[in-house]
Protein backbone atom coordinates (compact mmCIF):
# COMPACT_ATOMS: atom_id res chain seq x y z
CA UNK A 1 0.00 0.00 0.00
CA UNK A 2 1.38 3.37 -1.02
CA UNK A 3 0.61 6.26 1.26
CA UNK A 4 0.08 9.61 -0.33
CA UNK A 5 1.64 12.50 1.46
CA UNK A 6 -0.61 15.52 1.74
CA UNK A 7 0.87 18.98 1.94
CA UNK A 8 -1.04 21.76 3.59
CA UNK A 9 -0.15 25.23 2.47
CA UNK A 10 -0.85 28.04 4.88
CA UNK A 11 -1.33 31.51 3.49
CA UNK A 12 -0.31 34.25 5.82
CA UNK A 13 -1.79 37.65 5.24
CA UNK A 14 0.13 40.48 6.76
CA UNK A 15 -2.08 43.31 7.85
CA UNK A 16 -0.69 46.82 8.31
CA UNK A 17 -0.01 47.85 11.85
CA UNK A 18 -2.13 50.56 13.37
CA UNK A 19 -0.80 53.84 14.61
CA UNK A 20 1.32 56.35 12.78
CA UNK A 21 3.71 53.89 11.17
CA UNK A 22 1.31 52.48 8.61
CA UNK A 23 1.77 54.88 5.70
CA UNK A 24 2.85 53.26 2.46
CA UNK A 25 6.18 54.70 1.42
CA UNK A 26 5.11 55.02 -2.20
CA UNK A 27 2.00 57.00 -1.29
CA UNK A 28 2.04 60.76 -1.60
CA UNK A 29 0.50 62.34 1.52
CA UNK A 30 -0.01 65.59 -0.42
CA UNK A 31 -1.94 64.08 -3.33
CA UNK A 32 -5.18 65.83 -4.23
CA UNK A 33 -8.22 63.73 -3.38
CA UNK A 34 -10.87 63.28 -6.06
CA UNK A 35 -14.35 64.64 -5.30
CA UNK A 36 -16.62 62.22 -3.49
CA UNK A 37 -19.03 61.93 -0.62
CA UNK A 38 -20.15 65.53 -1.05
CA UNK A 39 -16.79 66.91 0.12
CA UNK A 40 -14.69 69.35 -1.92
CA UNK A 41 -11.45 68.08 -3.49
CA UNK A 42 -8.19 68.76 -1.71
CA UNK A 43 -5.57 67.26 0.51
CA UNK A 44 -6.79 65.67 3.71
CA UNK A 45 -5.33 66.08 7.16
CA UNK A 46 -5.54 63.47 9.90
CA UNK A 47 -9.04 63.73 11.43
CA UNK A 48 -9.12 66.01 14.46
CA UNK A 49 -11.76 67.27 16.88
CA UNK A 50 -12.47 70.99 17.01
CA UNK A 51 -14.79 72.76 19.41
CA UNK A 52 -18.07 74.16 18.14
CA UNK A 53 -19.46 75.53 21.41
CA UNK A 54 -19.37 74.97 25.17
CA UNK A 55 -22.15 75.90 27.56
CA UNK A 56 -23.45 75.12 31.03
CA UNK A 57 -26.61 75.32 33.05
CA UNK A 58 -28.78 74.07 35.87
CA UNK A 59 -31.96 72.31 34.85
CA UNK A 60 -33.52 72.27 31.35
CA UNK A 61 -32.04 74.30 28.47
CA UNK A 62 -32.00 74.47 24.67
CA UNK A 63 -29.17 75.45 22.36
CA UNK A 64 -28.87 75.67 18.57
CA UNK A 65 -25.57 74.61 17.01
CA UNK A 66 -24.26 74.67 13.44
CA UNK A 67 -22.29 71.60 12.33
CA UNK A 68 -20.11 72.25 9.28
CA UNK A 69 -20.88 70.36 6.08
CA UNK A 70 -17.24 69.24 5.99
CA UNK A 71 -17.57 67.48 9.36
CA UNK A 72 -17.04 63.72 9.39
CA UNK A 73 -19.05 63.39 12.59
CA UNK A 74 -19.86 65.43 15.67
CA UNK A 75 -20.32 64.72 19.34
CA UNK A 76 -21.76 66.05 22.57
CA UNK A 77 -19.90 65.45 25.83
CA UNK A 78 -21.20 66.44 29.24
CA UNK A 79 -20.53 66.32 32.94
CA UNK A 80 -23.38 66.53 35.44
CA UNK A 81 -23.64 66.70 39.23
CA UNK A 82 -26.92 65.08 40.33
CA UNK A 83 -30.07 63.30 39.13
CA UNK A 84 -30.17 62.45 35.43
CA UNK A 85 -29.39 64.27 32.21
CA UNK A 86 -30.68 63.70 28.69
CA UNK A 87 -30.09 65.54 25.44
CA UNK A 88 -32.35 65.32 22.39
CA UNK A 89 -31.27 66.40 18.90
CA UNK A 90 -33.71 67.88 16.38
CA UNK A 91 -34.12 67.40 13.51
CA UNK A 92 -33.69 63.73 14.35
CA UNK A 93 -30.70 61.99 12.74
CA UNK A 94 -31.31 59.89 9.63
CA UNK A 95 -30.02 56.81 11.43
CA UNK A 96 -29.81 55.88 15.08
CA UNK A 97 -31.35 57.60 18.06
CA UNK A 98 -31.43 61.35 18.47
CA UNK A 99 -31.52 61.04 22.26
CA UNK A 100 -28.75 60.29 24.75
CA UNK A 101 -28.99 60.14 28.53
CA UNK A 102 -27.21 59.06 31.67
CA UNK A 103 -27.13 59.19 35.45
CA UNK A 104 -25.39 61.90 37.41
CA UNK A 105 -22.87 62.54 38.79
CA UNK A 106 -20.77 61.39 35.89
CA UNK A 107 -19.47 62.00 32.38
CA UNK A 108 -21.24 60.84 29.23
CA UNK A 109 -21.38 61.58 25.52
CA UNK A 110 -22.96 60.74 22.18
CA UNK A 111 -21.93 60.98 18.53
CA UNK A 112 -23.88 61.73 15.33
CA UNK A 113 -23.03 62.22 11.65
CA UNK A 114 -25.71 64.60 10.31
CA UNK A 115 -24.39 68.09 9.57
CA UNK A 116 -26.23 71.41 9.47
CA UNK A 117 -28.22 73.33 12.06
CA UNK A 118 -29.28 71.24 15.05
CA UNK A 119 -31.17 72.06 18.24
CA UNK A 120 -30.09 70.44 21.49
CA UNK A 121 -32.75 70.08 24.19
CA UNK A 122 -31.21 69.35 27.58
CA UNK A 123 -33.31 67.89 30.39
CA UNK A 124 -31.56 67.88 33.76
CA UNK A 125 -32.27 68.20 37.47
CA UNK A 126 -28.91 69.58 38.57
CA UNK A 127 -25.92 71.53 37.35
CA UNK A 128 -24.12 70.42 34.19
CA UNK A 129 -21.50 71.41 31.62
CA UNK A 130 -21.61 70.45 27.94
CA UNK A 131 -19.28 70.76 24.94
CA UNK A 132 -20.08 70.20 21.27
CA UNK A 133 -17.23 69.18 18.95
CA UNK A 134 -16.99 68.27 15.28
CA UNK A 135 -14.41 66.03 13.61
CA UNK A 136 -12.83 67.38 10.41
CA UNK A 137 -9.99 66.42 8.10
CA UNK A 138 -9.46 69.75 6.36
CA UNK A 139 -6.26 71.84 6.70
CA UNK A 140 -6.00 73.98 9.83
CA UNK A 141 -5.65 77.73 9.32
CA UNK A 142 -4.73 79.34 12.63
CA UNK A 143 -3.85 83.02 12.24
CA UNK A 144 -0.54 84.19 13.65
CA UNK A 145 -0.76 85.18 17.31
CA UNK A 146 -1.12 88.95 17.79
CA UNK A 147 2.04 88.81 19.91
CA UNK A 148 3.88 87.25 16.95
CA UNK A 149 2.89 90.12 14.70
CA UNK A 150 3.84 92.64 17.36
CA UNK A 151 7.25 91.07 17.94
CA UNK A 152 8.34 91.60 14.32
CA UNK A 153 10.64 89.19 12.54
CA UNK A 154 11.15 85.66 13.91
CA UNK A 155 14.34 84.95 15.84
CA UNK A 156 14.87 81.68 13.93
CA UNK A 157 13.41 80.05 10.82
CA UNK A 158 13.67 76.76 8.98
CA UNK A 159 12.21 74.65 6.19
CA UNK A 160 10.69 71.24 6.83
CA UNK A 161 12.12 68.20 5.08
CA UNK A 162 11.26 64.52 5.22
CA UNK A 163 12.94 62.11 7.64
CA UNK A 164 10.96 58.83 7.69
CA UNK A 165 7.94 60.44 6.00
CA UNK A 166 7.45 63.44 3.75
CA UNK A 167 7.33 66.92 5.18
CA UNK A 168 7.14 70.47 3.89
CA UNK A 169 6.47 74.01 5.06
CA UNK A 170 8.16 76.60 7.28
CA UNK A 171 9.00 76.69 10.99
CA UNK A 172 9.26 80.13 12.63
CA UNK A 173 10.37 80.79 16.20
CA UNK A 174 9.25 84.07 17.80
CA UNK A 175 10.19 85.74 21.06
CA UNK A 176 7.10 87.31 22.58
CA UNK A 177 6.92 90.20 25.00
CA UNK A 178 8.04 88.96 28.37
CA UNK A 179 10.59 86.63 26.78
CA UNK A 180 8.44 83.57 26.11
CA UNK A 181 9.07 81.70 22.85
CA UNK A 182 6.37 80.66 20.39
CA UNK A 183 6.60 78.38 17.36
CA UNK A 184 4.58 78.81 14.19
CA UNK A 185 4.26 76.14 11.49
CA UNK A 186 3.31 77.81 8.20
CA UNK A 187 2.09 76.04 5.04
CA UNK A 188 2.99 72.83 6.88
CA UNK A 189 2.16 69.30 5.71
CA UNK A 190 3.17 65.77 6.61
CA UNK A 191 1.60 62.31 6.34
CA UNK A 192 -1.96 62.14 7.67
CA UNK A 193 -1.70 59.96 10.77
CA UNK A 194 -2.58 60.18 14.46
CA UNK A 195 -0.44 60.37 17.58
CA UNK A 196 2.15 62.82 16.27
CA UNK A 197 4.05 65.19 18.56
CA UNK A 198 5.94 68.43 18.00
CA UNK A 199 9.45 68.58 19.49
CA UNK A 200 12.25 71.11 19.55
CA UNK A 201 15.63 69.40 19.75
CA UNK A 202 19.35 70.01 19.98
CA UNK A 203 20.07 68.20 16.70
CA UNK A 204 21.17 70.80 14.17
CA UNK A 205 19.91 68.81 11.16
CA UNK A 206 18.54 65.36 12.06
CA UNK A 207 18.51 63.07 9.03
CA UNK A 208 17.18 59.93 10.69
CA UNK A 209 15.21 58.79 13.72
CA UNK A 210 18.30 57.96 15.78
CA UNK A 211 19.74 61.47 15.42
CA UNK A 212 16.43 63.05 16.38
CA UNK A 213 15.86 60.75 19.37
CA UNK A 214 19.35 60.99 20.87
CA UNK A 215 19.47 64.79 20.88
CA UNK A 216 18.29 66.85 23.88
CA UNK A 217 14.63 67.69 23.34
CA UNK A 218 11.60 69.50 24.67
CA UNK A 219 8.20 68.01 23.86
CA UNK A 220 5.84 70.85 23.00
CA UNK A 221 2.74 68.67 22.70
CA UNK A 222 0.49 66.83 20.28
CA UNK A 223 0.35 68.21 16.77
CA UNK A 224 -2.82 70.19 16.08
CA UNK A 225 -3.10 69.15 12.43
CA UNK A 226 -0.97 67.33 9.89
CA UNK A 227 -1.71 70.08 7.35
CA UNK A 228 -1.95 73.85 7.70
CA UNK A 229 -0.88 76.85 9.79
CA UNK A 230 -0.61 76.43 13.56
CA UNK A 231 0.91 78.05 16.65
CA UNK A 232 2.54 76.56 19.76
CA UNK A 233 3.71 78.23 22.95
CA UNK A 234 6.96 76.78 24.24
CA UNK A 235 7.32 76.09 27.98
CA UNK A 236 8.63 79.09 29.92
CA UNK A 237 11.54 77.00 31.19
CA UNK A 238 12.41 75.49 27.79
CA UNK A 239 15.93 74.07 27.61
CA UNK A 240 17.94 76.43 25.40
CA UNK A 241 19.97 73.45 24.18
CA UNK A 242 16.86 72.16 22.40
CA UNK A 243 16.30 75.05 20.00
CA UNK A 244 18.30 73.88 16.98
CA UNK A 245 15.51 72.04 15.15
CA UNK A 246 11.82 71.14 15.10
CA UNK A 247 10.95 67.44 14.85
CA UNK A 248 7.57 65.85 14.11
CA UNK A 249 7.62 62.61 16.12
CA UNK A 250 5.37 59.55 15.98
CA UNK A 251 4.93 58.30 19.54
CA UNK A 252 3.53 54.75 19.02
CA UNK A 253 6.24 53.48 16.65
CA UNK A 254 9.02 55.86 17.75
CA UNK A 255 10.05 57.38 14.42
CA UNK A 256 10.76 60.92 13.23
CA UNK A 257 8.37 61.95 10.49
CA UNK A 258 9.84 65.30 9.44
CA UNK A 259 12.19 68.00 10.73
CA UNK A 260 13.24 71.61 10.19
CA UNK A 261 16.63 73.10 11.13
CA UNK A 262 16.27 76.46 12.91
CA UNK A 263 18.64 79.13 11.62
CA UNK A 264 19.12 82.37 13.53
Amino acid sequence: MIRKRTWVVWLVVLLPLGGCGEEQKDADPFEVVAPGGGKPPGIRAAPRWERVVAFAGSGPATRTVEIASRAIQWRVRWRCESGRLSVTVTPAPRSGSGRAEGRCPGKRGATWTDAGKRQLAVEATGRWKMVVEQQVDTPLHEPALPAMRASGAPVATGRFYGVERKGRGDAELYRLRGGRLALRLRDFATAANDDLEVWVTGASKPRNTKQAFRAPRTVIGEIKSTIGDQNYLLPRNVDRRTLDSVVIWCRPVQIAYAAASLRR
